[in-house]
């Protein structure tokens, strides 16, 4: 093991050793620290002398970074930033957008700027074909439906079965190109001569 660097006194960006303390690994040495915003921090003798090692307290996550780009009241396609992110996690620059459908998402700053995000995802739901208020056999289209268990960007459909009264979600390929009469359980079995 080498020989233990006395770091008391040194000055490492906003932290200024203050003593050692206790380590709570042994080989491991900390440090007790006073951070210029004026709280303390313990922080080991490895995250101190690194390269781009330990800077703060912590108080710097919490600081906007002199580089962000403000994008407050900026519109990338269907959504509009109204703030950053203060969850987003440390490193991330985050922005809060209200899209046109209502929703509210959090994006990140590199996925507005390169128009990788323009929505809350609604625009992934677009309808091809409005069947609202069609009738297929014995279905009465009622609304689309979006079912988060379904993988594909076919857009499903809210179906009222006027045989039973039942409502059920078919397909839009399913309503259009195939027997009317097999999606509910009433006539699936039965169907209609």
């Amino acid at each position: 093991m080498g020989k233990l660097i006395d770091l008391t006194g040194r000055t490492f960006d906003m932290l200024t050793v203050v003593k050692r303390v206790d380590d709570r690994k042994p080989g491991r040495p900390m440090w007790l620290c006073q951070c210029e915003c004026g709280n303390t921090a313990v922080i080991s003798s490895t995250n101190l002398l690194k390269k781009n090692g330990t800077k703060s307290c912590g108080c710097l996550r919490h600081q906007q970074s002199p580089t962000l780009i403000d994008l407050k009241s900026r519109t990338f396609g269907k959504l509009t930033v109204i703030q950053k992110d203060p969850e987003a996690e440390p490193g991330k620059a985050k922005w809060i957008c209200e899209c046109e459908c209502g929703n509210i998402v959090s994006v990140l700053s590199d996925s507005l700027r390169s128009d990788k995000t323009k929505s809350c995802g609604c625009s992934q739901f677009q309808i091809k074909h409005d069947l609202t208020d069609q009738t297929f056999g014995f279905l009465k289209v009622i609304e689309p439906v979006k079912n988060t268990r379904i993988r594909s960007n076919e857009t499903r459909w809210k179906c009222l079965c006027q045989n039973c009264g039942r409502t059920v979600e078919v397909s839009s390929y399913w309503l259009r190109h195939s027997d009317p009469y097999g999606h509910c359980k009433c006539t699936r079995f039965n169907k209609p001569r």
